[in-house]
């Protein structure tokens, strides 16, 4: 059974013994994880299975343990406009202090102000690659910049005729149209009568 703390299923701990408490010194992790679940944005996000390069830059200061580094990851969803499925490459940056409990300022709640706390000899990045994989991923997905997107009458998808149209009629002048339609009509069977 997967652990509910790590998100999507990353498996990103790090054994930190070596670092608390020894301030400046540092040493350099990477890591290539593949999580159980989509990471990142629900609309663009690493797929179940797919690989996250993870380096990371673990520092010790005074207050707990500064990490720097980035994420590598080949985000995959569909455009906002046609759906199309989409792949973007991204190298997301990650920035996190893990806090030793008794550098915390009085009155803080670490829960409340989202502060991860260094409470063993481990800590555990999921989270932050979740969150900075999230943040890289684009808001609305395009394939491309001009993507014509889909008829928002019918659903067509407008890259294989743009010229595709409705004629929409205003619902207060159906009734008008009705008409115009009947009187075109009689105009077409007078013709056709006086030619006979």
């Amino acid at each position: 059974m997967a652990d509910p703390m790590l998100p999507a299923g990353l498996d990103l701990r790090f054994e930190v013994i070596d670092l608390i408490h020894r301030i400046g010194a540092h040493r350099t992790e990477e890591r290539i994880v593949r999580a159980d679940e989509q990471v990142g944005s629900p609309v663009m996000g690493v797929a179940a299975g797919d690989p996250i390069d993870v380096r990371a830059q673990l520092e010790s200061v005074e207050e707990g343990i500064f990490i720097t580094g980035s994420a590598d990851a080949t985000l995959t969803g569909e455009c906002s406009r046609c759906l199309d499925p989409i792949t973007e490459d991204v190298s997301a940056p990650i920035g996190e202090m893990f806090t030793y409990p008794d550098k915390l300022e009085k009155g803080i709640d670490p829960e409340e102000d989202d502060i991860p706390l260094l409470t063993g000899d481990t800590i555990d990045l999921g989270q932050q690659v979740h969150d900075a994989l999230a943040v890289a991923a684009p808001f609305t997905p395009l394939c491309r910049e001009d993507c014509l997107g889909l008829c928002d009458q019918c659903g067509f998808r407008m890259e294989d005729d743009p010229d595709h149209e409705h004629v929409i009629i205003d619902p207060r002048l159906s009734s008008l149209a009705a008409l115009l339609q009947d009187s075109d009509g009689a105009a077409g069977d007078a013709k056709g009568d006086s030619a006979q």
